[in-house]
């Protein structure tokens, strides 16, 4: 049962209601937004960030969902993991690589980009700030626009495990 209800549609005001249950992402009408709405002046920012990462960067989709898995499983946010282990096989990341986010991001499973970008994002989530070595790595290969997109991603779903986990959002029906 979660901590907090998520807001019912009705007492959202209309621009905040019309975002969460028509966002430009497979993920509008979600609980997670219905719980973000609470924060009224906030929560339209919100959804529009994790729009913007979800629909509009450069970031590779693929790449971007091994992060967000990464995240949700250093976290233990079960619903952030449900919700994007459907969003990570809709843009191609195999059942293989999957199962191994969580429990070898080191496996051969994933190429060397791949293993970089899920050290990158254990870095970033369990220290803050990547050794100089992850990083440079990293940015051997990804764009300036691409490393920042990245670290955003990072940034932003440790936020959204933060909220599912301390209001205990449920999975929606």
């Amino acid at each position: 049962m979660p901590r907090l209800p998520v807001l019912p549609l009705e007492k959202m005001p209309e621009k905040t209601r019309n975002m969460v249950t028509g966002g430009k992402s497979e993920l509008s009408g979600l609980n997670i937004n219905r719980m973000v709405a609470h924060a009224e002046k906030s929560a339209r920012h919100f959804m529009r960030l994790g729009n913007s990462l979800l629909t509009q960067a450069m970031l590779d989709a693929r790449l971007r969902e091994l992060s967000i898995l990464r995240v949700a499983t250093l976290c233990r946010s079960h619903y952030e993991w449900y919700q994007h282990e459907i969003l990570a096989k809709q843009v191609g990341v195999p059942e293989e690589q999957i199962a191994a986010v969580q429990t070898d991001p080191a496996s051969p499973v994933f190429n060397d980009l791949e293993k970089a970008v899920l050290r990158y994002t254990d870095e970033v989530t369990q220290n803050v700030k990547s050794t100089d070595e992850t990083f440079n790595e990293l940015a051997q290969t990804l764009s300036h626009r691409e490393l920042v997109e990245l670290t955003m991603t990072i940034g932003f779903y440790n936020l959204v495990a933060r909220i599912l986990e301390n209001t205990e959002v449920e999975i929606e029906n």
